[in-house]
């Protein structure tokens, strides 16, 4: 068994979805004023600061996310502790771990939009945010655990 290697959340992801934010409240801001003709004053102020509000919410909750959010993986368990208010502690063995799949962004070396989702029967524990460096290593070791596993129990058996 190998000791557990520590993967935390890129933190280039809270630049881009700050990027990101800001575009989506520019582009709302210039539909409201394009059906500002249309539409009572009244409702146009309401929605636009409900959206404000809620962008100005996820802007000061995300970063936190991201600065909680921690993984370890040795050869025989995951570990994820990630949440915002609410921490949890997840644990996967990787005996029960049936397959892992990487996804990853077009622009995944710049944005760290990166993801690794842990398949298991009934469920899926997915690790958000990884660089794309790290998701290969986290899938890697996963992979040599299940590949593992299959050798010595001698292959699949149904």
């Amino acid at each position: 068994m190998t000791a557990p290697k520590s993967y935390r959340a890129c933190r280039r992801a809270v630049f881009w979805f700050f990027v990101l934010a800001f575009g989506l409240e520019a582009g709302f801001k210039s539909i409201l004023h394009a059906i500002s003709g249309y539409v009572a004053q009244n409702i146009l102020i309401i929605t636009d600061m409900t959206f404000a509000s809620l962008l100005i919410l996820a802007v000061m909750v995300f970063p936190v996310y991201i600065l909680v959010a921690k993984y370890e993986v040795s050869s025989s368990e995951v570990r994820l502790r990630k949440g915002i208010i609410i921490l949890s502690h997840q644990y996967v063995p990787l005996s029960s771990v049936t397959s892992v799949t990487t996804v990853t962004t077009p622009l995944s070396v710049l944005t760290g939009f990166n993801f690794v989702v842990l398949n298991c029967p009934g469920s899926k524990s997915i690790l958000p945010f990884v660089t794309r460096k790290h998701a290969r290593e986290i899938a890697d070791t996963v992979n040599e655990a299940i590949k593992h596993r299959l050798c010595v129990s001698g292959g699949e058996s149904r």
